[in-house]
């Protein structure tokens, strides 16, 4: 493995699986050309494709639509892991539209994601270019592809869930209105995931659905009938399905007669079934059914599973709602203030936000001599404007370090879903003006606000005043990455920034910001959350809440802080081999209790002065030893990881075999604490392929 496959191992992770990377894979094996394409269903779910495609006009999306069931080597590189053709001229299994276009050789190679995924080597100008030694190249490079790729249809797919998974609410509260409401969304769910049917089953808000794209045999009903009897999601909801399963018909003489049921009406063939859970009870299940699969992927199930557990918070809020209407009979003040309380008791950073905000807005409002309505109105849009945050999922609304590009994406929704809530408060007075409030105090007057990008002229004047009192409150109070700044930092930062504002306002409201501010402290002082209670709250934030170890934003911190002080130490990572495996044949709790017990006995080492231990991942866990530590207590420290899977079989009864693959890196290696934990996985990935235990 010379220099030039190490620079263009730097050079994918750099540049992501794009046009200009696959130019340079190509060029390095001596091919024409080279594509990615990773399949769902027999579906590209992600392809790219090198510039010798565009260039000599081959379209390589619709060639595969047209030969996707016959393409017998890309089938062949995902069962055995490679394939090499080398006069696909002359092959009988060649594909004439490929020969069509010239292709002399190939050599197609299964990429190593959670996911069936398959790198092609083109040769259109000669044969025989690719051999074995090329194969051994490719498994040094898989790694780095695998990386960069996973990376990029993760971020594909959960942008397209956010864009298109309609989370809004519905226009009616009545039966038909949401049976429609959850038929249509579930279509969508069906249409991201490339399924043929999507089956929910919801008991404890008695909802029991399927769709396919059969329209005549969907339903969404809220009792269980005979119909319902007949889902293969809900017998495996009876039945308390503890991991996810799959059944594939025909594949025994035993077929369940659900799944007999729908092959005979829809061609299902295969049935993914995922056991939705809240703690450790089991709330629903969520069923997707394909005409056909190579095979289920990993990747497969955490992607469905992640949809699933969305669209049952988007119908919990929904549900909530609906019974809110129905019952709001309390004063109009008991009601929004109930609503602020919700937030405030999930969102640890904002103790108190929501009704600064209203006192600063209603404060700049009477300031500025506009009527008492309008300032009454401006007040209430304050108290509500964060009510969206009912819909952003705990693990992103209370994340401690710095949310990434799609976290962010997903906080960037909640002035929507706060407007699609206060629409629906029929009680209160003025309601279409409060809701455009809300919706628009994240908008900038220089249009790069969202949700709507709208310029200064279309952000109506009481979302001016909620952004500048927002935007105060934020840079005057504490949040885990900074301190707060004082008053007069916050307005300089805020005339630093200030195409964000309306001018004109922006420079009327500085003086009563400054007077407001003692008076605005206060609210949060006198929050109805006891102070313990917001102490543990936020301590609880930063743990994982199976393990008790470190968030893996807060571990990277902390490191980062490390090295920003200089400090000489290592970094361990312990990853629990086949976990998902386990899962699968063991159960979940089996596997959470591996965790468990694997976090606990770590923590052991805490005598030898490791510390900073935190769960990264799902099966993975880190820590940190100083140099001078290690030095110390290197043969205990090895010797107890040696043996880490003994002390945890001491505890848990597991029929699979049990081991942990060990890694650690040199603060030395690296420059951030995200490179070294990405030299630290890579560096897990090749002890693993490798077949060792550990680093030696």
């Amino acid at each position: 493995m010379g220099k030039n496959l190490t620079e263009l191992a730097h050079f994918i992770i750099r540049s992501g699986i794009t046009s200009k990377s696959l130019d340079e894979i190509a060029l390095y094996f001596g091919a024409d050309a080279a594509s990615v394409v990773a399949l769902k269903d027999f579906d590209i779910t992600f392809a790219e494709v090198s510039s010798y495609f565009k260039t000599h006009s081959i379209d390589l999306l619709k060639m595969y639509r047209e030969i996707k069931y016959k393409n017998v080597y890309f089938e062949r590189a995902l069962k055995v892991g490679s394939c090499i053709v080398d006069d696909y001229q002359n092959d009988v299994h060649g594909n004439p539209l490929w020969k069509e276009k010239g292709l002399q050789s190939v050599l197609m190679y299964r990429l190593d994601t959670e996911f069936n995924s398959v790198l092609a080597l083109e040769s259109f100008s000669k044969k025989g270019v690719f051999s074995k030694g090329h194969l051994k190249e490719l498994e040094f490079l898989s790694p780095f592809i695998s990386t960069v790729l996973e990376k990029s249809i993760y971020k594909e797919f959960l942008e397209r869930d956010i864009a298109n998974l309609d989370i809004s609410l519905p226009e009616m509260f009545d039966k038909e209105s949401l049976r429609g409401w959850l038929k249509t969304n579930l279509l969508k769910v069906m249409e991201l995931t490339k399924a043929k049917a999507v089956s929910l089953v919801y008991p404890e808000s008695n909802i029991y659905s399927f769709v396919s794209v059969a329209d005549n045999f969907n339903f969404v009903k809220f009792k269980r009938d005979s119909a319902v009897n007949q889902l293969l999601t809900y017998e495996m909801f009876k039945r308390g399905l503890k991991a996810p399963a799959v059944f594939v018909y025909g594949l025994s003489k035993r077929t369940p007669d659900c799944l007999k049921h729908i092959n005979d009406r829809l061609g299902i063939k295969n049935v993914l079934i995922l056991p939705i859970f809240e703690g450790r009870k089991l709330v629903a299940t969520v069923g997707y059914g394909y005409h056909t699969d190579m095979f289920f992927s990993l990747y497969d199930v955490n992607i469905v599973k992640l949809i699933a557990k969305r669209l049952i918070q988007t119908v919990r809020m929904v549900l909530t709602v609906s019974r809110l209407k129905k019952i709001l009979t309390e004063s109009e003040e008991e009601i929004i203030n109930s609503f602020v309380l919700t937030i405030e008791m999930r969102d640890v950073y904002t103790k108190g936000h929501s009704q600064r905000v209203a006192f600063y807005a209603r404060r700049i409002a009477t300031a500025l001599g506009l009527k008492k309505d309008f300032a009454d109105k401006v007040y209430t849009a304050g108290l509500l404007h964060d009510i969206g945050k009912i819909g952003v999922p705990d693990s992103v609304l209370m994340k401690p370090s710095k949310l990434s590009a799609i976290e962010y994406s997903m906080i960037k929704y909640h002035p929507v879903l706060s407007f699609e809530i206060v629409k629906q408060l029929k009680s209160l007075s003025d309601l279409k003006s409060i809701a455009k409030m809300v919706r628009q105090h994240h908008e900038r007057c220089n249009g790069e606000g969202y949700p709507d990008g709208l310029p200064c002229e279309k952000i109506v004047k009481g979302a001016k005043i909620l952004s500048i009192a927002d935007v105060f409150d934020a840079l005057t109070t504490s949040r885990p990455y900074r301190k707060a700044f004082s008053t007069d930092r916050a307005i300089e930062i805020m005339l630093g920034d200030i195409d964000h504002f309306d001018r004109k306002l922006l420079f009327s409201s500085i003086k009563i910001l400054k007077e407001s501010f003692k008076f605005a402290i206060r609210l949060g002082e006198e929050s109805v959350i006891p102070k313990a209670f917001d102490e543990f709250r936020k301590r609880f934030s930063s743990i994982d809440p199976l393990t008790g170890l470190l968030l893996r934003g807060v571990f990277l911190k902390r490191v980062d802080e490390l090295l920003s002080q200089g400090r000489n130490f290592y970094i361990f990572m312990i990853d629990v081999k086949m976990m998902d495996f386990i899962n699968i044949r063991c159960g979940n709790d089996i596997g959470d209790l591996i965790l468990m017990r694997s976090a606990r006995f770590l923590k052991e080492l805490s005598a030898s002065g490791c510390k900073h231990f935190s769960r990264y991942g799902g099966d993975s866990f880190v820590f940190v030893v100083e140099a001078d530590s290690y030095n110390k207590h290197r043969r205990y420290i090895d010797e107890f990881l040696l043996n880490l899977h003994e002390k945890v079989l001491s505890e848990v009864s597991c029929p699979e075999t049990l081991s942990f693959t060990v890694a650690r890196v040199s603060s030395r290696e690296g420059a951030s604490a995200q490179e070294l934990v990405f030299i630290l996985r890579t560096r897990k990935n090749l002890i693993s392929k490798m077949g060792r235990s550990r680093e030696t």
